[in-house]
């Protein structure tokens, strides 16, 4: 069993410590949805979430920022 740990640098009245306990063959699609998970716990919004990980655009390259 492997751990994935999130531990906050600074003192908020969030959580401060979120731990995940997985499977040592954890598929790309598992890793993904506990990023969600974890994203989640942390306080982001779902809609924060759901435009970041489930867009379906490639990521623009620098060239593309800068031009825009």
């Amino acid at each position: 069993m492997d751990k994935i740990t999130y531990t906050r640098g600074t003192y908020s009245r969030e959580a401060q410590k979120v731990e995940f306990e997985v499977p040592e063959d954890l598929s790309i699609q598992d890793f993904k949805r506990l990023c969600k998970r974890l994203a989640a716990s942390l306080g982001y919004s779902y809609e924060s979430i759901r435009e970041e990980f489930d867009n379906k655009q490639p990521p623009k390259t620098n060239k593309q920022i800068l031009k825009d």
